[in-house]
């Protein structure tokens, strides 16, 4: 087998780690549902920390709507090893599919919201339009996530010695 990506990228089995890039890119799509975490956890100003963020309740419901794919897939990075016993390698081609559909569903909100405002300029709007973007070229380009979801393709039988005892 062929290294393609430094050592210090794959697990004890051999497979490519994620990079710490996507899980910075789904963190920053989940940004709706860590903010509605942080806002349950904080037990008297909860309801003013959500209506900091969201001012409308209906942006509150789309921004978790826009977060649950790259949340799926986030599960789907965690699960990965018990995805690998069962036999269920195909799930991870869903992966990016899913955080492209959730930061395309995001910039669309993003510019639904300055057509809203009249195209006015908004710091909070351009900011998260650049990060949009950028995390969009990064899922479309980045080689690191590519080989990886390759090598999670690959189905890999457990032999009997490597099976864990229960």
């Amino acid at each position: 087998m062929k290294l393609l990506l430094p050592l210090k990228y794959y697990d004890e089995a051999g497979r490519v780690k994620p990079a710490v890039s996507l899980y910075l890119c789904i963190a920053f799509l989940s940004r709706s549902l860590l903010i509605l975490v942080g806002s349950v956890s904080v037990r008297e100003n909860g309801e003013q920390l959500l209506a900091l963020f969201y001012p409308e309740r209906q942006y509150l419901y789309i921004s978790l709507a826009i977060a649950f794919p790259a949340f799926l897939a986030l599960l789907l990075l965690g699960f990965r090893e018990k995805i690998w016993h069962v036999g269920r390698c195909w799930m991870f081609s869903c992966i990016k599919p899913l955080l492209i559909f959730s930061v395309c569903a995001d910039l669309g909100l993003h510019f639904m919201l300055a057509s809203t405002s009249h195209w006015q300029f908004s710091w909070v709007i351009a900011f998260t339009l650049l990060i949009d973007s950028l995390v969009f070229y990064f899922l479309t380009k980045d080689k690191h996530t590519q080989l990886m979801l390759t090598d999670w393709k690959r189905f890999i039988p457990i032999t009997s010695s490597a099976k864990p005892s229960v």
